[in-house]
C-alpha cells in the first residue's frame, strides 16, 4: 500500500495507549471474510428532522447492503471531530457512488452524548452513528484498546472496514487511537471503487 502518512501520531499523546492496546494481541481480530457478529445495537440517525435513536440487530442491520463501519475513540475527541469523521461526512455522496448504502460510526459512548455529537458534527443523513455504551459490539470485533491511563478507560479503536451482507470485505485497523491515511476515507473510497469496477 506504500509508505502511511501520519496526519497525527498520537491522540492526547496516548502513545502508551497505544501498546497498552496492543497486549491483548493475542486474541483473534475479525478479519476479511468473517461475518460480523450478532449483538443489539443501538442505531441513531436523524428521523424527520431530529436523530433518534432504534435498538437493531446487526444480522438485520447489514443484511442485503455494502456498508462501511468506521470505529473512532469516543465522541468530541479531537482527531474524531475535527478530522477523521467530517472526511466521510464530506464524502459520503461519493461513498454511495461506489455502491455504498450506509456509514456507521461507531464508538463506546452512551447514545444521549452519541446524539449530540452527531447534531455537533452536522453529519444530518449522511452518516448514522451506533452508541455501544458498554462496548459489547466493540469487545465481540476484538477492537476495544485500553485508554484507561488518560482517565478514558476502554474504547474502540480507529479503524475502517467494508461490509457486505454482513461480511467483512476489507478491514484497515489503526491498532488503538491513532489516525492516518489507514482509515481515512481516501482509503475506503479507493477500496470501493475496486470492489465495484471487479464486479
Amino acid at each position: 500500500m506504500g509508505i502511511i502518512k501520519k496526519f497525527e501520531v498520537t491522540m492526547f499523546g496516548l502513545s502508551k495507549f497505544v501498546s497498552r492496546g496492543l497486549t491483548t494481541s493475542l486474541r483473534r481480530y475479525i478479519s476479511v471474510g468473517e461475518s460480523i457478529p450478532q449483538t443489539n445495537l443501538t442505531v441513531i440517525e436523524k428521523v424527520n428532522g431530529k436523530f433518534e435513536k432504534a435498538t437493531i440487530n446487526s444480522g438485520s442491520l447489514f443484511k442485503n447492503q455494502k456498508v462501511v463501519i468506521v470505529g473512532y475513540p469516543g465522541c468530541y475527541t479531537p482527531t474524531c471531530e475535527t478530522l477523521h469523521l467530517p472526511q466521510y461526512i464530506q464524502r459520503a455522496e461519493d461513498l454511495r457512488k461506489n455502491g455504498i448504502s450506509k456509514i456507521y460510526a461507531v464508538a463506546v459512548n452512551d447514545p444521549f452524548v452519541t446524539m449530540a455529537f452527531a447534531e455537533r458534527l452536522g453529519a444530518e443523513d449522511k452518516i448514522s452513528f451506533i452508541a455501544d455504551g458498554n462496548g459489547d459490539f466493540t469487545k465481540k470485533l476484538n477492537m476495544e484498546t485500553d485508554l484507561s491511563a488518560g482517565g478514558l478507560g476502554v474504547r474502540s479503536k480507529r479503524y475502517s472496514m467494508i461490509v457486505s451482507d454482513n461480511k467483512v470485505e476489507t478491514l484497515n485497523d489503526e491498532g488503538g487511537p491513532s489516525f492516518t491515511n489507514l482509515s481515512a476515507v481516501s482509503q475506503i473510497l479507493e477500496q470501493s471503487s475496486k470492489k465495484g469496477a471487479s464486479k
